[in-house]
């Protein structure tokens, strides 16, 4: 195997694309990964020399994630370690997700992957409750290449609200969570939100998250 060349980027997805997020070692030697693209999910896996070794030679396009706590993260890591850890891998990356109230600490990264032609996701999460559809379109800024939203759902309202965001003339990837947000994912998927999250292995990376092989799966039908 050879590692990706730095051409080999990422191009803004115009269509769904699945991401199977990686929060596990052992999903690290899976073969089949039933993904477009593959989310190393740094704050639970580390940066031991096995996680390494597969940025630097997997098959497919990796977004690189190191979550806060605040955000649903693993790890007791500081703002320093997770921005040492996305300088690290930050070479092997086609995408790296930070979250929108970190873009001001994490200028500089930020800055590093567009001049490298990866591509920045800015996350938004809130896992009580859908805010209102200005709170969440006023998010929307100038810096991400795409916008991911991914909230709790409640009840039909805050569905709607999911809905109207991606009616928004803007690169967006929008989820919900918990049994009615889980359920209205592939809805979410056909309805425009670009980057579609599953997990890989035996570990979810968000609440009632799907296996991305099913959600593929779902989305072919």
């Amino acid at each position: 195997m050879t590692s990706p060349a730095p051409s080999d980027t990422l191009p803004l997805p115009s269509e769904a694309l699945i991401v199977g997020a990686i929060a596990d070692i052992s999903a690290l030697e899976l073969h089949n990964f039933e993904c477009d693209l593959i989310e190393l999910r740094l704050d639970s896996l580390g940066l031991g020399a096995e996680v390494v070794e597969f940025a630097k030679f997997t098959p497919l396009p990796l977004l690189i994630t190191a979550r806060g706590a605040a955000e649903g993260g693993t790890s007791d890591w500081s703002a320093a370690d997770r921005l040492a850890a996305y300088e690290q891998f930050l070479p092997y990356a086609s995408a790296i997700d930070i979250e929108l109230r970190d873009f001001d600490h994490f200028s500089g990264i930020i800055e590093s992957a567009k001049g490298g032609n990866v591509l920045v996701v800015g996350s938004c999460h809130d896992f009580e409750k859908t805010p209102s559809f200005d709170t969440l379109k006023s998010k929307i800024g100038s810096t991400a290449d795409i916008h991911k939203f991914a909230t709790r759902i409640q009840e039909k309202a805050d569905l709607q609200t999911h809905l109207d965001l991606l009616d928004e003339k803007t690169p967006l990837s929008v989820m919900g969570m918990g049994p009615l947000g889980a359920a209205a994912r592939p809805l979410m998927a056909k309805s425009g939100s670009l980057l579609n999250y599953g997990y890989l292995g035996a570990t979810p990376t968000a609440p009632d998250q799907w296996p991305a092989g099913l959600l593929r799966q779902t989305l072919s039908l």
